[in-house]
């Protein structure tokens, strides 16, 4: 009987998805191909076939080609005993974001994840990073698929579309602020990054520049330095146009560069508009969430990958594009005189 009911319901989906898109729809991406039939394959028959008919609609970002999308597939049975979900319902088990097991786990109880569903999102539910629940519905421990940009997780049920915590539920706090180290430069690479400068050599120096280490006191250990770090990383695309502009390599890397380990746990306590400060080139990383979807962005630029890397020293979020200049730094750079570097390197090595 469950059988026949799963049957009716999905050439049900199959009529009104055929009907709904237009003969024109574009072909979905190869990712998503991938995970229906991954999703079918493990016996996700439903979902698979929910994911096929939607896939080419799904309100995904278009900044980017990139496909960051965490997929929460209910069991079979789900769909036999709840019949057609709402198409709002359905985007509710999509979210704009990467979440790897690690990002998951490290989201501290009544965290909040955007969704695809207009104005919802989902809610962490576990207080056990051993086990995760979101909505109240356990998530498996491990992916279904994933390939770094798309991942899937099974769970056990459909999230509640009107969930909400319960009101003696213990909400985290907003962290209003978070406090970097310093940073003062105390390289042994100033001296001669300087000299480069001077001569001419502006596209060496600013490779020196780049060396974290300038930053650490070399003459102590690791531990005595205690620097950890995190990084706002672009995705490739984003940083082709500015693969020519070698003087401006150094202010492009330091600017997704922060001096303290900030997770996406930490992120997704901070109030809107925390200011992270100070980024190593010395302006700060301003962390606001959208209140209708809940993605969080530093500085405007979208985290679609939080928690990439995470170490006890390090952590990564892949996010959609270049943290921008400052508007100020941006009208000095362009007031600045075009420098030929041939012409430069011709007259200093006539010194020699």
């Amino acid at each position: 009987m469950a059988s026949l009911k799963l049957l009716s319901l999905i050439l049900t989906l199959s009529v009104i998805s055929a009907a709904a898109q237009p003969p024109e729809s574009p072909a979905p991406p190869q990712s998503l191909v991938l995970a229906a039939e991954t999703l079918e394959n493990s016996g996700y028959t439903a979902m698979s076939l929910t994911l096929k008919l939607i896939a080419p609609t799904l309100p995904l970002p278009s900044a980017t080609t990139i496909t960051a999308v965490t997929i929460f597939a209910p069991p079979n049975a789900a769909f036999s005993a709840s019949g057609q979900p709402s198409l709002a319902h359905l985007l509710l088990h999509f979210s704009p974001l990467s979440l790897s097991p690690s990002s998951l786990s490290s989201l501290p109880f009544s965290s909040t994840i955007p969704s695809l569903s207009p104005s919802k999102h989902l809610t962490v539910t576990s207080s056990d990073p051993k086990i995760i629940s979101i909505n109240n519905v356990k998530v498996s421990e491990y992916p279904i698929y994933d390939d770094g940009f798309v991942i899937v997780y099974a769970i056990d049920n459909f999230f509640d579309l009107n969930f909400t915590l319960a009101r003696n539920s213990t909400k985290i706090d907003a962290k209003l602020g978070f406090q970097c180290l310093k940073l003062e430069r105390v390289s042994q690479f100033d001296d001669a990054s300087g000299v480069l400068k001077s001569r001419g050599y502006s596209i060496f120096a600013s490779f020196l520049d780049l060396q974290l280490m300038g930053f650490l006191d070399l003459k102590k250990s690791s531990e005595d330095n205690g620097m950890k770090w995190t990084v706002f990383a672009p995705v490739d695309e984003e940083l082709v146009p500015f693969s020519g502009d070698f003087l401006g390599y150094s202010s492009l890397f330091m600017r997704h560069l922060v001096p303290c380990r900030v997770t996406w746990g930490d992120l997704n306590e901070m109030g809107n508009g925390t200011m992270v400060s100070i980024s190593v080139d010395g302006f700060n990383l301003g962390i606001t969430k959208d209140e209708d979807d809940g993605i969080l962005m530093v500085n405007g630029v979208e985290i679609m990958f939080p928690d990439m890397y995470n170490s006890d020293w390090l952590v990564i979020h892949g996010i959609r594009g270049v943290i921008p200049l400052p508007e100020e730094e941006m009208e000095l750079l362009e007031k600045l005189p075009v420098t030929k570097v041939e012409d430069s390197t011709a007259s200093d090595r006539a010194e020699f």
